[in-house]
């Protein structure tokens, strides 16, 4: 009797090459059934590049999972300081060619050109230019990277907000913080995002905010400031145009009254804040501001990863007790490079703020207390209850109890062989350079 299959080991081989190549093919276009389920919950997330793969990527897979539960024909809008992420371009990819949402993305040029390449965001932009001759225009698609700020002459396109017209059964969704698409902001930082749902108007007001940015032209009033329903405020730079008269942070500040709270134990207000980056002329003003509200009373606590000298003997010097602080770095290969490092940008308040004893306000957003937040493209969401403000205040208060392991770091001799470790000492300002080294090579404006 004649075997009809006369090679069944190669022939099942042949078929498990064809299965896997069909999975290759279309692995990145095709959406696991729970993302396409999706609905983004409205609040705070914030990741821990120190814990497990889900608290790890805690934003980052919230994004993805959002932008995969956009349903087919919706719109996605991403502003984005920098795009590095495999997992990110990918659902966009699949959103725009599989099932024709209109994606519109912009970020900084710093982060994609010839001498920064980027292949993922160029990977990106072809795949965005394909299908849109036959197209609405409001489901074109297309990537825009800003020489400067879009909306600004000058500064950087810093803004970092996602905003999907429905994402599962949610509407209107629009998130902000300080988590840039890139896997560094999982892996390598510890990250926030307030995510708001349901609120066509704020929704409304950031369109027209990313459509400013789109077109890549100064615009005379980069102010913006809007006020919504439920305490809910967005404040956009750049820093111009009617009403930027002083500094913003520093009329926050001017608000904080530190004794007669009606919802802390002792009458004091408590001042919780998470900083990236912490330096400049309006760094030391900030500092000054916030070493006052101590001495007149206020509780306040800071974790921080990047600040300067004077920042630093301000807040730690000038006055009867030293503001509590806290650095929130780690060199995890003895490189004596910072690694990972806090990346959030938030202030809360809770006590006498403004004619309110009984506050519960929280900052967050894009902005750093450095020079270069002023004329960049930022964006930032003051949020009014004691849900956010709790959240944001654990957050601190856990960073600031337990921060990461201090660094060691291997000193080199001349021969660039590794010697004895070296501590690094907590509070390393701006600047500073340990063995030759500059721990803060890899920690940028972002």
């Amino acid at each position: 009797m004649i075997n009809r299959l006369p090679f069944p080991h190669a022939r099942l081989a042949a078929a498990t090459v064809l299965v896997a190549v069909l999975a290759l093919l279309a692995g990145p276009l095709s959406v696991p059934a729970e993302a396409a389920r999706y609905t983004p919950p409205a609040g705070v997330r914030t990741n821990d590049p120190l814990g497990d793969r889900p608290a790890r990527r805690a934003v980052i897979g919230h994004v993805i999972r959002s932008i995969d539960a956009v349903p087919r024909k919706g719109q996605i809008r991403i502003a984005s300081w920098n795009i590095r992420s495999d997992d990110i371009v990918d659902a966009l990819i699949r959103a725009h060619s599989k099932r024709k949402v209109g994606v519109k993305v912009v970020m900084d040029r710093l982060n994609a050109n010839p001498d920064n390449p980027n292949r993922g965001v160029d990977r990106l932009q072809r795949a965005l230019k394909k299908g849109n001759a036959s197209r609405k225009p409001y489901l074109r698609s297309g990537l825009r990277k800003c020489v400067s700020a879009c909306r600004g002459p000058g500064g950087i396109a810093h803004s970092k907000f996602f905003l999907f017209s429905q994402a599962g059964k949610a509407r209107w969704v629009v998130m902000n913080g300080s988590f840039n698409a890139t896997d560094l902001a999982a892996y390598g930082q510890w990250n926030d995002m307030y995510t708001v749902v349901g609120r066509k108007a704020v929704y409304q007001e950031m369109r027209t905010v990313f459509a400013q940015m789109w077109k890549d032209k100064n615009v005379k009033q980069g102010y913006r400031h809007r006020s919504f329903a439920k305490g809910l405020e967005t404040m956009v730079y750049p820093w111009r145009g009617k009403g930027t008269k002083g500094d913003p942070v520093l009329r926050e500040m001017s608000k904080i009254s530190c004794k007669g709270a009606r919802n802390t134990a002792n009458g004091r207000t408590k001042i919780r804040i998470s900083m990236t980056s912490w330096h400049g002329e309006r760094g030391k003003k900030i500092a000054w501001a916030v070493r006052r509200k101590q001495n007149s009373g206020c509780n306040v606590k800071i974790v921080y990863a990047v600040a300067g000298n004077e920042v630093l003997r301000i807040l730690r010097r000038e006055g009867p007790q030293p503001v509590p602080l806290r650095q929130i770095t780690q060199d995890f290969n003895g490189d004596g490079v910072y690694d990972r490092y806090l990346h959030t940008k938030v202030l809360t308040v809770r006590g006498h703020h403004g004619n309110d004893r009984s506050a519960t306000m929280t900052l967050n957003g894009s902005a750093n207390w450095s020079p270069a937040a002023l004329p960049s493209d930022e964006v930032l969401i003051r949020l009014q209850g004691k849900g956010p403000l709790q959240r944001y205040n654990a957050f601190v208060e856990r960073l600031f109890n337990n921060p990461p392991p201090r660094s060691r770091v291997a000193a080199k001799g001349s021969t660039g062989r590794e010697g004895t470790p070296v501590e690094l000492p907590e509070h390393l300002p701006l600047g500073s350079r340990v063995n030759g080294i500059d721990p803060y090579a890899l920690l940028q404006e972002g």
